[in-house]
């Protein structure tokens, strides 16, 4: 199959990663893949164009960090001329047996050239224009978003959203017949963290260690974790909590840490490459997600259960896609530093109950949330409908 994959993205971080795994392993199952974005084909490992892209990539970044919310806005409209320019540049109308975009507010390409090629047209939703996304959007064009939304969700012959959270707007808001929708979390490749072959780092810091990978941002609830730690350092006198990321919050943490006199037992590693994680998780005794929004599926989760970790997680839909309380880890009530702690007591007082999450989170990941099995369930949907 001939699949022309769209996105409106800077191809880096997570985005990045999920974008460049799935288009592997479409590649890998022996599809022809082209790739259409603002950054050309730069996505790590698939990059075909690194040189112009990181150009690209570069300006794109500066233009968008500095730009007002309504000028931003119209320059996501603006970018459907470009973006169309650059299908119908690289395309022809026989050589494209279906069009699958990563869904972006004001996205209407896709859809467009779909309907001018009589293509099936498919999307990938990982918010839509309601979420409460972190760059608060204008609300001049919030009607012209919904409209669009509407045309886009609509249109496509299959949605996958990444919760169940978003399949139940969608069917809600939207109006979207349930058989159209294919709920796919993200993901994690077993083969790079696999526990069998990675060895803890050997810079991490000893004892048993609570670990977190992620931004230092608000919303990932990190004064939340340090509270929780807190708690319990004074019980388990070997926990150690590494906090893996940079951001805005990091002075913040550091003061906090300091205050506490715990600079011997909470580590702050800095930002390490998404390649170089593995050793680093591998060193985790419990992988932790301190907090995250209620409709996006945080692929760092999937990560620590693939290298084996059990996971403590806040109740939100999303997560309970990935984790079943009791089983690959422990859910604690959102925003709650003493049940957060509560988890972490029962995963350090309890090695037995360790071990058999261990086992399940990593087991979670080789049957289910694997690129591979994700991308597996797309091409099948994609290929009943190239062939009806």
């Amino acid at each position: 199959m001939r699949i022309l994959y769209l996105h409106r993205t800077q191809a880096k971080g997570v985005e990045g990663v999920h974008i460049g795994e799935v288009i592997k392993a479409m590649r890998a199952e022996g599809h022809d893949v082209h790739i259409v974005s603002p950054v050309g084909g730069q996505i790590g490992a698939v990059s075909d164009e690194k040189a112009r892209a990181g150009l690209k990539a570069r300006l794109f970044a500066a233009i968008t960090r500095r730009m007002p919310e309504l000028g931003f806005e119209l320059l996501e409209l603006a970018y459907n001329l470009q973006a169309i320019r650059q299908i119908r540049g690289a395309c022809r109308r026989d050589s494209v047996d279906a069009i699958f975009e990563r869904y972006s507010i004001f996205g209407l390409a896709g859809v467009f050239m779909a309907g001018r090629w009589r293509t099936r047209f498919y999307l990938e939703i990982n918010y839509t224009s309601c979420s409460p996304l972190v760059r608060r959007r204008s609300a001049l064009l919030r009607p012209l978003a919904r409209w669009v939304d509407r045309r886009l969700f609509q249109s496509a012959a299959a949605l996958f959203p990444v919760s169940t959270v978003l399949k139940e707007q969608l069917i809600r808001d939207y109006g979207v017949a349930p058989d159209r929708i294919h709920v796919l979390p993200n993901a994690a490749d077993p083969a790079v963290f696999d526990p069998a072959r990675i060895a803890p780092h050997t810079a991490a810091v000893s004892g048993r260690l609570i670990g977190f990978v992620g931004g230092f941002y608000p919303w990932h609830g990190l004064p939340l974790l340090l509270d929780a730690f807190i708690r319990i350092a004074p019980q388990v006198p070997d926990a150690r909590l590494l906090l893996i990321g940079d951001g805005p919050m990091r002075g913040e943490i550091e003061r906090r840490i300091k205050a506490h006199g715990l600079e011997g037992r909470v580590v702050l590693a800095g930002s390490i490459a998404h390649a170089a994680l593995p050793p680093y998780i591998a060193s985790f005794h419990i992988g932790v997600m301190p907090d995250s929004n209620d409709y996006g599926s945080p692929m760092k989760i999937f990560e620590y259960m693939a290298m084996g970790k059990p996971v403590v997680v806040p109740d939100y839909g999303p997560l309970r896609d990935a984790v079943t309380d009791g089983e690959e880890g422990l859910i604690f009530a959102p925003g709650n530093a003493a049940d957060l702690a509560r988890c972490l007591m029962a995963l350090f007082g309890d090695p037995e109950l360790h071990r058999k999450m261990s086992a399940r989170a990593r087991d979670r990941i080789l049957t289910r949330h694997n690129w591979r099995e994700n991308t597996r369930t797309i091409l099948k949907v994609m290929q009943t409908g190239v062939q009806s």
